[in-house]
């Protein structure tokens, strides 16, 4: 496994939990993305403590992380 690659994993993980997590309790105030929407910008921690942000990967081969928590 390349060594960035667990970063930018962690990334989208933890992008689509704060997604699902916007999509199951909307606030009046949030606005949410449509399809071909560019995704909004942020960092977050490595597990080696360093700053890892969106912009890191433009120009990457996109990577879906799909989790299911049953039947549906």
């Amino acid at each position: 496994m390349r060594p960035g690659f667990t970063s930018f994993a962690v990334a989208w993980m933890l992008l689509l939990v704060t997604a699902c997590d916007a999509a199951a309790d909307p606030g009046p105030d949030e606005s949410f993305l449509s399809e071909g929407d560019q995704a909004p910008s942020f960092a977050l921690p490595s597990a080696s403590g360093e700053q890892v942000a969106l912009a890191d990967f433009t120009n990457h081969q996109p990577v879906l992380l799909y989790f299911s928590m049953g039947p549906g």
